[in-house]
């Protein structure tokens, strides 16, 4: 025995530390934060020995126990030789009760755990030590301390090993770091027999070394492997943190891996309680990594265990190595060597920037806080005293103990809560305090109250009640939770005559009329509310223009009267309109000439054929007409003359598909009123049976194998305009709406079926691209853009089997008579017509990011057989498109068109011309459009005046293209100031100079528009000089002494110059 050793043991038992509340920052001479120093006993006071300055005593790895019996807890310490049993009930007096010397030799590692009153031991680097197991009970009858204990069991399949983890829900130890398996983990069942442990598997050697580990039955954010045994293993032989199934021990399974930055040795780590983050320790980084300066702390988030990443790094105040570490709570204890035990809460873990905050510390190792391997190994966080054991490589056992240490749950409280809505925003949103109303407690304090079910209600859920729960939690994560019911209401205000009880309402109130109200009388204005109600014997009037706009129920106990153009809409398809006293929604017709017509429909559920007739002259409509789409067959003749374009025109036969018509209007079906034969005006007619239409109205269509065979009547079904646009996007079989603009008395010179037939001529069209007038309109503004008036009819053409869906989400509160327009989208609408007849049309081209080149459903309608037609073609000269929308506006795009028409004259040709007739959006308004005449070979600056030309009856595809100039790359002024043409007046040959541009191609065009010659330029072809600074050359020999204009396509854009032959 030498010096040393006689010195140790003459230190006596009872030198230790008492307890020492943390004050000024230290606690018997450590320096401390929040922590009370309950006790200390030195390596010497258990027993421990050195064998020389490199085998020294040491206080390693610990653990704890408490007795099931007694509930005494107990602190286990691996030492340098032996282990170490303290009875530490009285943490202010812990009894060290004895040791189990060390299977074989001294070493640096010794490591513990503990399972069902086991205690399982085995040491690093030590020959043939196995698994020590103890029998922890034996620890229940120790009356001579300290005692000498002997092992209960070893296991001998190993020889060493560095480090065990047991998962305690399964009663399988897992034996890391070994001289088997290279030093990947064994697994060992504790089941059958505690004391002589069986091999229940082996995970693959080709993962190599694993440091340690933690095994859990997972119960985290993942469902793919809820209820699954897993390893998460900190494998240091590659430095990587490997997530692997052990729930088959024969069939290992490698989930996934993840390392991280400046890696150096991958040492430990431990879930949160959710299993959501996992934190780790690198154990050499601080030394060794010139990039890791303080304790570095690693969050792992493994929300998704397929695909872990690196949540956060975490920096602690000192230069000092972190080792194991433990999740309790919401609480990470981490044994930091030099600077002891640190605390950090994980709360902020889970913030939008996540974060871990230091709450306390004891620095069992005041010496150094340098990145070197003194101090604090490991810590024991798991007693339910809360007392915390921490065993330190130099100063032994210390037990700390956090005098705010809370294990005890708050009391919740919950109260029933009202949630109105906020009258303007239409909502309210809820918070734990309504709930809670400060009536749940907590020993220490409450710090955190959250509630789970929904939070925030709007108009939709009032009259609903909901299950809420609150959690309270304290500063340690103890939490606590009751369950009560929360009614939602709206705030109720009540027209009085005079003013509203409680303001005018809005999204969120429950709009009363107590007394009569008018929209627009004095002080009064649109109504919006979330539920409304007509009181007995009151009126409620909306006036042209105005609006009653409710989310929810309307119920009408007196009169509701909508004036024409005022609209009525609900905004839940599921609302009611209880009808309990009258409802009227007028419309008055435009005017209308005698025999003509309108297609119409109803806004209240029970309207029949009678509903049309005149309030003012008590007449009815003197023809109550239906489609029955079943009968319709294409008019033969029109297809032929006309095969590529949309056709309205029966083929006459007597099976008739308009049909007299008595019976119920229904909801969403579309009939054509003929008000009188003989007289035309204004007609008023009042929707006045059954209640509003509200929600979700169908209506099937008819399909007879072709779109074009298939026109459907439908009609607006509600008291308020619907979107056009909204319709096309949500009935997948409608591409575009029609609309019957009354523009030609139906007669007789009309060709068709009946004695007085319909024109062709009268119907305009829209689709997702924009809207085309009527072919007769002569400036009337018949261009549809978007909404659908109430109880107007329209029709479509069903492009296969199917139903018409129209819901709330495609109503309006305003436009009731006149459209909105659509999502911006550059257009130029191009109208041809004859002067001697009158007669014409329009195509419509749009640009927009949505469409593309091809044929677009919703976006690309075909034209209509009108007698005289304009249109556009596909870029393959396919297709005869009365909308065509393409992809974004592009200077350099050009469109190839169409024309025809049925009009001929003896004696020759009649006139035509070609307009722009409307051009908007903004990549478009400023551009310089041209039309180019195939056959005529002409080109036409449009935006400067129209053109002209004869035709006799013919079709002439791709006979146009139409171009266009502007919105060039660089700046246009300086384009045309640097590009010259010399000589200029020329007898021959000039030359084009164009220092900034390529010339690609010149047009010679006379002062007609007469397109004589065209020249491309290749690359190289008739280029002096390079690119920035070229020259062309052009011959104009063989022309007549006259002005002619010279159109240059550049790579910059288009350019026109004048020249003067000679």
């Amino acid at each position: 025995m030498n010096k040393v050793l006689l010195t140790l043991l003459l230190i006596p038992a009872f030198l230790l530390h008492a307890q020492t509340p943390c004050s000024g920052g230290t606690a018997g001479g450590f320096p401390c934060n929040g922590l009370t120093l309950q006790s200390q006993l030195t390596i010497a006071n258990m027993g421990g020995q050195s064998y020389g300055s490199n085998d020294p005593a040491e206080a390693q790895d610990s653990w704890g126990w408490t007795d099931p019996s007694t509930q005494k807890e107990y602190a286990i310490i691996g030492m340098n030789d032996r282990t170490a049993f303290v009875d530490i009930s009285d943490p202010n007096n812990p009894l060290f009760l004895g040791h189990l010397m060390s299977h074989t030799n001294t070493s640096w590692w010794r490591d513990v755990k503990v399972y069902n009153n086991y205690a399982y031991i085995v040491s690093d680097d030590n020959g043939s030590h196995g698994v020590q197991i103890f029998d922890l009970t034996k620890l229940r009858n120790v009356t001579n301390p300290p005692v000498t204990f002997t092992r209960d069991g070893r296991y001998s399949g190993i020889s060493y090993a560095h480090n065990i983890i047991i998962n305690e829900d399964t009663g399988y130890l897992y034996i890391l770091g070994s001289n088997r398996n290279s030093g990947a983990p064994r697994i060992l069942d504790l089941n059958t027999n505690p004391t002589n442990p069986t091999v229940a598997g082996n995970l693959p050697s080709s993962l190599g070394y694993c440091h340690d580990a933690q095994v859990v039955i997972y119960n985290g954010p993942d469902p793919d492997y809820q209820g699954k045994e897993l390893l998460i293993g900190a494998f240091s032989g590659s430095n990587k943190v490997h997530v692997i199934d052990v729930t088959d021990k024969n069939n290992p399974v490698l989930i996934s891996n993840i390392t991280y930055d400046y890696q150096k040795y991958t040492h430990q780590g431990w879930f949160t309680e959710d299993q959501r983050f996992f934190i780790l320790g690198d154990e050499e980084d601080e030394a060794m990594s010139p990039a890791v300066d303080n304790t570095r702390t690693i969050v792992l988030d493994l929300n998704d265990l397929d695909n872990p990443i690196v949540h956060l790094e975490h920096s602690g105040p000192t230069l000092a190595i972190d080792h194991n570490g433990y999740v309790v709570g919401n609480r990470f204890y981490v044994a930091n060597y030099n600077a002891g035990m640190r605390i950090l809460k994980v709360d902020g873990l889970y913030e939008s920037t996540p974060f871990l905050e230091e709450l306390d510390s004891f620095d069992t190792h005041p010496a150094s806080n340098s990145a070197d391997f003194h101090g604090a190994w490991n810590v024991y966080p798991f007693f339910k005293s809360g007392n915390i054991i921490i065993s330190d490589l130099d100063e032994g056992l210390v037990i700390v103990k956090d005098p705010l240490f809370d294990n005890e749950d708050p009391v919740a409280v919950c109260q029933p809560y009202t949630a109105t809505l906020d009258k303007n925003t239409g909502s309210v949103t809820i918070t734990a305090e309504d709930i809670d109303g400060g009536n749940s407690t907590d020993n220490f304090g409450i710090v955190k109250k959250t509630i789970e079910g929904q939070t925030t209600f709007t108009c939709a859920d009032v009259g609903t009640t909901h299950n809420i729960t609150l959690t309270v939690e304290d500063d340690y994560g103890n939490k606590a939770s009751c369950v009560t019911v929360v009614t939602v209401a709206a705030e109720e205000t009540s027209y009085t005559g005079i003013a509203w009880t409680n303001g005018a309402p809005g999204k969120g109130s429950f709009a009363k009329i107590a007394e009569n109200y008018n929209t627009s009388s004095v002080g009064a204005s649109s109504i919006d509310a979330c539920m409304c109600e007509v009181e007995a014997g009151k009126t409620l009037t909306i006036e042209a223009n105005d609006y009653l706009n409710v989310t929810r129920d309307i119920t009408v106990n007196g009169d509701l009267v909508v004036a024409h153009t005022g609209s009525v809409v609900q905004e839940d398809n599921a609302a009611l309109v209880t009808n309990n006293g009258s409802i009227n929604v007028n419309i008055t017709t435009p005017t209308l000439n005698e025999r003509d017509f309108m297609m119409m429909g109803s806004p209240m559920s029970g309207d029949t054929n009678t509903i049309f007739t005149d309030v003012n002259t008590g007449v009815p409509s003197y023809q109550v007409l239906w489609h029955n789409t079943d009968n319709f067959t294409p008019n033969p003749a029109v297809a032929a003359a006309m095969p590529g374009a949309e056709n309205f025109s029966d083929n006459g036969d007597s099976d008739y598909d308009w049909r007299n018509y008595t019976g119920a209007i229904n909801p969403g079906e579309g009939y054509l009123i003929r008000p009188s034969y003989t007289q035309g005006g204004t007609y008023n007619y009042t929707y006045s049976n059954g209640t509003l239409n509200n929600g979700i109205i169908t209506y099937a269509a008819g399909y007879n194998g072709t779109k074009n065979a298939s026109p459907n009547i439908i009609a607006n079904p509600y008291a308020s305009a619907i979107d056009a646009t909204e319709l096309i996007n949500s009935n997948s079989i409608i591409d575009e709406v029609y609309f019957w603009e009354h523009l030609t008395t139906p007669n007789n010179t009309i060709p068709g079926p009946y004695y007085n037939n319909y024109s062709m001529e009268d119907i305009s069209m829209f689709n997702l691209g924009g809207g085309v007038p009527a072919a007769n309109d002569n400036g009337v503004s018949t261009t549809p853009t978007g909404v659908i008036a109430s109880g107007q009819g329209f029709g479509i053409k069903a492009n296969a089997l199917g139903t018409v869906t129209f819901d709330n989400s495609l109503r309006s509160k305003t436009g009731n008579t006149t459209f909105h327009r659509p999502v911006a989208i550059d257009r130029i609408w191009l109208t041809v017509r004859e002067g001697t007849y009158h007669k014409g049309s329009t195509a419509l081209i749009g640009f927009t990011e949505s469409a593309s080149e091809t044929l677009d459903p919703g976006y690309d309608s075909k034209r209509l057989a009108t007698i005289v037609s304009l249109y556009s073609h596909l870029q393959d000269g396919s297709e005869e498109l009365g909308i065509q929308t393409t992809s974004s506006f592009d200077p350099t795009m050009s469109i190839p068109m169409g024309f025809s028409t049925l009009v001929e004259q003896d004696g020759g040709e009649l006139p035509y011309v070609i307009s722009i007739s409307n051009i908007e959006g903004e990549n478009i308004e400023n551009v310089t459009v041209y039309l180019e005449d195939h056959l005529e070979n002409t080109v036409t600056n449009l935006s400067e005046g129209n053109y002209e030309f004869t035709s006799d009856r013919e079709t002439y595809h791709n006979r146009f293209t139409l171009r266009f100039e502007g919105a060039v790359a660089g700046n246009s002024e300086s384009l045309e100031d640097s590009l010259r043409i010399f000589p200029n007046p020329t007898q021959g040959t000039i030359t084009i100079q164009s220092p900034e541009s390529t010339i690609q191609k010149a047009t010679v065009i006379d002062i007609q528009g007469r397109i004589l010659f065209e020249k491309s330029y290749d690359t190289e072809e008739d280029v002096e000089g390079k690119k920035g600074n070229e020259f062309r050359t052009l011959d104009l020999t063989g022309l007549n002494a006259a002005v002619y204009f010279i159109q240059l396509q550049t790579s910059n854009g288009l350019l026109t110059k004048q020249v003067i032959k000679e």
